[in-house]
């Protein structure tokens, strides 16, 4: 790739996505595309694992069952860029020792990604994981660069499994209990995790780590009560659903998943009315949201 494509293409990461500079220039893929979507079958597998986690958050007082009990759809609530890269995923985060706790299991028994195992802490703020399962690695870094080095360390959290430490009985149950997807729906939900915080380069969208709008539009902040943040992202096979309450607009992500240059390839957006509807090959994902107040163009095709 020339060199001026590959700084094209870095350039285009960091207004998309908000990657610094060293991180984008790190991980431009050789087709020319921004990459969001060039991975390793293992990564885009880890990659869906993930939207389950993050896109399952009860209502208020109900139970947390499934994907929601992993208690990782807290993550939003954090200012994380997403660094998507052929055989890893980066997370940048400016507090990785809170991010850290809620995917890495530990003796304690909390919230955390099933089988997700810590390889190594590098430095003083990076943790190098690695999904057992999957085989892909995840990374949680507080380096501004998104980037790391120096020696491995001992983890300020001296209770995460290693990854020596077999998978429990509890995380194989909780794994057991995840639906089948085909690979053009594990293509959209991964696509989704590597899209959390992206923002249209011009401005006409943001999804903005599903909490709060950058573009501060009116309607963002709509008042859903203790309700406000419940997600459920359900599904088989070829057909799935994403229904949440308050912020972001539907339209938005329908727009991150399938824009131009951010979009997942061959994916196409269709407004049906009550809802709208990414297609990918044989796959639907059904998107079930908070409409923008005002009419805008976000690059799908209606």
């Amino acid at each position: 790739m020339p060199r001026s494509t590959h700084k094209s293409v870095a350039r285009a990461r960091m207004q998309y996505l908000g990657e610094p500079k060293a991180a984008a220039l790190g991980s431009v893929p050789r087709d020319g595309s921004l990459g969001l979507d060039a991975c390793s079958p293992e990564q885009r597998k880890l990659r869906a694992l993930l939207a389950l986690g993050l896109f399952n958050r009860a209502g208020f007082w109900q139970p947390h069952h499934g994907t929601a009990a992993w208690g990782i759809h807290t993550l939003v609530a954090y200012d994380i860029i997403v660094s998507p890269r052929f055989k890893s995923l980066v997370l940048i985060t400016d507090v990785p020792h809170n991010v850290a706790p809620y995917l890495l299991p530990s003796s304690d028994g909390g919230s955390s990604l099933p089988g997700l195992r810590l390889e190594e802490f590098r430095g003083k703020r990076t943790y190098i994981a690695r999904h057992m399962p999957t085989g892909a690695q995840l990374v949680i870094t507080g380096n501004p660069s998104g980037t790391w080095g120096g020696k491995a360390h001992r983890s300020p959290r001296g209770d995460f499994f290693p990854v020596t430490k077999p998978l429990t009985g509890a995380e194989q149950t909780r794994l057991a209990e995840v639906p089948d997807m085909s690979e053009d729906a594990e293509r959209l939900l991964a696509g989704l995790t590597c899209r959390i915080a992206a923002q249209d380069a011009d401005g006409k969208w943001a999804i903005g780590n599903w909490f709060s709008d950058p573009l501060m539009r009116p309607g963002w902040l709509t008042d859903h009560g203790e309700d406000r943040y419940m997600k459920q992202l359900r599904g088989s096979g070829n057909r799935w659903s994403l229904q949440w309450n308050g912020f972001p607009f539907v339209e938005d992500v329908a727009a991150s998943l399938t824009a131009s240059p951010i979009g997942v390839s061959s994916a196409s957006a269709h407004d049906a009315g009550d809802h709208h509807e990414v297609r990918l090959g044989s796959a639907i994902l059904r998107l079930i949201g908070q409409r923008g107040s005002l009419k805008r163009k976000s690059g799908v095709t209606l």
